[in-house]
């Protein structure tokens, strides 16, 4: 957590700033549904000329954010009770159950990694809660880290694997959810004066909100953000890949990040008719697959390492010529796009060059 005991006695220092902006939050026990609907959905917006409020559902309560005034006093349960009331109206039966009042903080540790022991979450950086870039900051920690301690425990990685964690996520935290966070502050308070991260695309943004857009920094680049624009239609190496339905070698649809999971994806994008020559070495870390809108011919010997990708939507989706090799990480992040070089050996070279280990071939079964 953000009063980590583990980073303390690591020694491990945060760096950043508090701002000055307060904001206050209240638990109000109400029944907004059925004694007083209101039809909210779960997560609701409100402003007017003055100020905003953000409303939450929660199992048991509903939660109401709003700013506060520069040096207001620190306002009751009570007085917060009745501005939540001013915006959704009088409602029966409603109870103050819980207030807070917090600063925003942007600080972040200076080493998330100290031998055998690993920060992430809040122990790793101090973000504000606001459109839960905290929490989604944090769920990104733990996508990038667990598979890298995988292959580095399973001997398919040397050590250098995991250095990649702190040398992706803190720039991550550092910039990126700092990036978004002042979008975030600017946009509720009706400024646009510098703000980067958002657009005037309302579908872009509800799309930058879910972070399903970031982009992670996997080749150390100096003109970097990880939020996904609209207006940059091809895939680059960092981008998470998206999610479209493919068919697979045993005629059924999957999606293809269940189709990635678990392994480095070497994903050749081809036109199944020309076989292409795709490697048919079977490895547990490291698979080949081409993609192609046509189906393998039957006499090809591709049709085990084959999806189809019907219309061409995730060919176009990724923005990729014909011969690509696209390499997929476990954790469903591009690693590398190249040209196809007719190297039957490529993928595994890119492979090697991120674990510092050849792939491991999967022992023919007795």
């Amino acid at each position: 957590g953000g009063r980590s005991t583990v980073r303390d006695i690591m020694g491990i220092p945060v760096e950043g700033h508090s701002l000055p902006v307060r904001y206050s939050l209240v638990d109000l026990e109400a029944d907004l549904d059925v004694a007083n609907p209101r039809d909210y959905p779960y997560l609701s917006y409100f402003a007017d000329p003055d100020e905003w409020m953000i409303l939450v559902r929660q199992p048991h309560c509903w939660r109401f954010l709003f700013p506060l005034p520069e040096g207001a006093d620190e306002p009751t349960a009570d007085e917060l009770k009745e501005k939540a009331l001013s915006f959704i109206g009088e409602v029966d039966n409603v109870k103050a159950i819980n207030k807070v009042i917090y600063r925003v903080h942007h600080r972040v540790a200076t080493q998330w990694r100290q031998n055998r022991v690993f920060l992430m979450g809040d122990a790793a950086h101090l973000i504000t809660p606001m459109w839960a870039l905290g929490l989604n900051t944090g769920a990104l920690d733990a996508s990038n880290l667990p598979w890298r301690l995988a292959w580095y425990l399973r001997g398919w990685a040397d050590a250098s694997i995991l250095d990649g964690y702190e040398r992706e996520q803190k720039p991550l935290a550092v910039n990126g959810s700092g990036e978004m966070a002042e979008a975030a502050r600017k946009s509720m308070e009706k400024r646009v004066d510098g703000v980067d991260a958002m657009s005037e695309n309302n579908w872009q943004n509800a799309y930058t909100r879910t972070m399903l857009g970031v982009k992670l920094d996997v080749e150390g680049s100096t003109n970097w953000s990880m939020v996904a624009r609209a207006d940059r239609p091809a895939s680059i190496a960092g981008d998470r890949l998206p999610d479209y339905l493919v068919h697979t070698p045993d005629g059924k649809q999957r999606r293809i990040h269940d189709v990635c999971a678990g392994k480095f994806t070497a994903l050749y994008f081809t036109d199944a008719r020309r076989r292409p020559a795709i490697p048919s070495v079977k490895s547990p870390a490291l698979q080949h697959f081409q993609v192609s809108r046509y189906d393998a011919p039957h006499d090809s010997g591709l049709r085990d390492r084959s999806l189809l990708d019907p219309g061409n939507a995730l060919t176009q989706r990724m923005g990729v010529p014909l011969n690509t090799l696209v390499l997929v990480r476990p954790d469903e992040h591009i690693a590398a796009i190249v040209p196809i070089d007719g190297d039957p050996e490529q993928a595994q070279k890119l492979y090697e060059a991120i674990t510092g280990r050849t792939p491991p071939v999967q022992e023919a079964a007795a």
